[in-house]
């Protein structure tokens, strides 16, 4: 039992065997606001980034991060919360991890705000992990009522209304927007474009970098300091958000991949795993089809 659980025994134990497990489902109540229930003691996640919020709860065990520049640990019991379009990684400790995460839409947050103070404000997160004991029961609960089999519309709309607001109110700064697309560089808007251009073909650096009106070098400096990541991990997130659109329809997987600049559906299945942390399919079919039984754990 790790020591935060020792403490406090309403806190889940950590992780013990079973090897991993994740479910996905989208809420199209929430703006297809995307849920995930995981259990991770091998995979690791590939720095990416998410268009909306991240917010969720370690319910056991310990991951380790890194976000902003430094290396960062999310332990049971703890709120984590990140902006949009922040870049970041993800991996087990050796107890490994179980967690339960919303990726709310910035509409959501949009509306959420607009009701509880009368004004449009969005909140901007500084603090990644939280220790909120009354907050952190109830976004777990709010999840486990999402996932359940019987869910009453009145209550899950009002316990996802209350829970938050009450992050956005107690841990957020309403005082300025969280910064996003447009903000950098002429150069790297221009680069950004080419590459939201060029989703489904191999990009060259100097094509890139000759559609930005930089040198190669230049490029990639000031690209990484506005952005946050290179050209090619941006293209990579964007292939990625790309595919889950695509996902939706009824394409083949393969033609989802070749669609998305994959070079096979090989490739575009572990590229994907590894930012989403499930498969192309089981995000398609938003659920895990081998341990869906599992679910409940954590």
């Amino acid at each position: 039992m790790d020591q935060r659980s020792a403490l406090n025994p309403s806190l889940p134990r950590t992780p013990a065997g079973g090897g991993d497990f994740a479910r996905l489902w989208r809420e199209a109540r929430f703006d297809g606001m995307e849920c995930l229930n995981a259990r991770f003691q091998r995979h690791s996640y590939a720095p990416h980034t998410h268009e909306t919020y991240v917010v969720g709860v370690i319910t056991a065990g310990t991951e380790l991060y890194r976000c902003r520049g430094a290396e960062r640990v999310a332990r049971a019991g703890q709120v984590v919360v990140l902006d949009p379009e922040i870049l970041h990684d993800g991996r087990p400790a050796e107890d490994g991890y179980a967690y339960r995460m919303f990726y709310p839409p910035v509409a959501l947050f949009e509306q959420a705000m607009a009701d509880a103070l009368g004004r449009p404000a969005l909140p901007h997160f500084t603090a990644m992990e939280l220790d909120d004991p009354e907050l952190f029961l109830a976004l777990r609960g709010l999840h486990h009522g999402l996932e359940g089999p019987y869910r009453e519309a009145l209550r899950t709309e009002t316990d996802a209304l209350r829970a938050f607001t009450a992050l956005a109110l107690r841990h957020g700064d309403l005082t300025a927007r969280p910064r996003g697309p447009g903000h950098e560089p002429a150069a790297v808007r221009r680069a950004r474009a080419y590459l939201d251009a060029h989703l489904d073909c191999p990009v060259e650096l100097a094509d890139l970098a000759a559609a930005a009106g930089l040198s190669r070098f230049h490029l990639l400096r000031v690209f990484r300091a506005a952005v946050g990541t290179t050209p090619h991990g941006y293209l990579t997130d964007r292939r990625v958000v790309q595919a889950k659109r695509l996902l939706a329809g009824p394409l083949p997987l393969a033609e989802v991949a070749l669609a998305c600049g994959f070079c096979d559906q090989a490739h575009f299945n572990r590229v994907f795993k590894g930012r989403v942390g499930v498969s192309p399919g089981q995000y398609r079919r938003g659920s895990n089809p081998v341990q869906d039984a599992a679910a409940t754990a954590a």
